[in-house]
This record gives structure tokens, sequence and C-alpha cells, in this order.
């Protein structure tokens, strides 16, 4: 199983599971990094839509995952300390992965990265995504072995218009022959344990 593996390669991974018919990841790191640090928050996988700890009467944009099946699904928010190099270095990571709880081959495996920035912004993170999802892509192919197709999903959730794939429509083609498909969307769906659906 996919938890077991990660487990047994990155013993300081922690799992979250939830069967909600619909679920949030949010970022809550650039919002609430001026506050005290007792305060402060990073990424969250959530039941309901949060609100924004700065706007308290208004909801808070996120990555939203509906899961009309109540597919068990296992998340692992990763931590700083995760992902290390034989020199203890940090290695570049995403927020976090989820996938569902009962998996096999045909599995689909989703790796999430938030970007929580104004839509003129987003330009300017290609380079940032790209070599996160190099990381990712080392991290559990070739490390953690395993073997079924990525989603690498990159969520710019203050963005409330279609994206435009042209941005990494290289890097698209460059990864599609190893089953890891870079996603750009704001809105997931679950079908089954085989299948996810994504919104642009």
């Amino acid at each position: 199983m996919i938890k077991n593996k990660i487990i047994t390669t990155y013993p300081k991974s922690v799992f979250e599971t939830k069967k909600s018919k619909v679920f949030y990841i949010a970022d809550f790191t650039k919002r609430t990094k001026k506050i005290s640090k007792v305060q402060q928050r990073g990424v969250e996988f959530l039941d309901n839509q949060p609100f924004d700890p700065n706007e308290p009467t208004k909801e808070m944009p996120c990555l939203i995952i509906e899961n009309p099946k109540r597919i068990s699904v296992e998340c692992n928010i990763f931590d700083d300390c995760q992902f290390v190099d034989n020199y203890n270095n940090q290695l570049k990571h995403g927020e976090c992965c989820f996938f569902p709880s009962k998996n096999d081959g045909r599995s689909w495996f989703s790796i999430v990265e938030i970007k929580d920035c104004i839509s003129g912004k987003i330009s300017e993170y290609k380079k940032d995504i790209q070599a996160k999802m190099d990381s990712m892509f080392n991290i559990f192919r070739n490390k953690v072995s395993i073997p079924n197709k990525f989603y690498f999903i990159v969520s710019f959730p203050r963005k409330k218009t279609a994206f435009n794939d042209a941005l990494f429509s290289d890097y698209v083609a460059l990864k599609k022959y190893k089953k890891a498909f870079l996603i750009v969307s704001n809105f997931a769906r679950i079908m089954d344990t085989h299948e996810i659906e994504f919104e642009k």
C-alpha cells in the first residue's frame, strides 16, 4: 500500500484520513505570518471550507475536492524536515499528497502545490513549480517506489477565471510518458479509487 511505502522510507510522515463528501486543502502560511507564532497556521486538510483569518466574514480560497462516493482518502501534509538528502539538506517539496486509503497499482496519487498569490504573479512561479515537481517525482517514484499515475496539482486559489495551460505546456508534454501529469486547477472530483477528474 502507498501509505506503508511512504512511512517505510520517511518514518516522520503523518497522515490524516477523511471520507467527507467534500474536503478542502488550504494554505494559511502567508495570511497568518504576521501574527503571533502561536496563532500561525500552515497547510490544512479540512472537512469544511474555512474562513479567511484576515477577513473572518469571507470564505478562504482553497483547493476544493469533491468526493461524492465518500471514498476514504489519506492525506500527508509535508513537513519541512520530512524530505532531506544525505547531507541533511531540505529537498524541494509541495504542500501535501493525497490518495485512496484502499489502493492498488491502478490507483491515482496526487501531490498538491498551492500558490496563494494574485493572478498577475502566476508566471513568476513557473521555475519553482517545475523544480518542486521534479523533486517530488524523484522522491515518490524513485525513492518510495510508487508506480502509480501521478497528478501534480498546482492550485492558485485566488484565481477565479480559466487557467492558461500554455504556461506549462512544454513541461506537461515532457512528463506525460512517465505517467506524471501536471494539473493546474482549483477543483477536483474523486470518481473512485482509480479515477480523479479536474476542472480548469
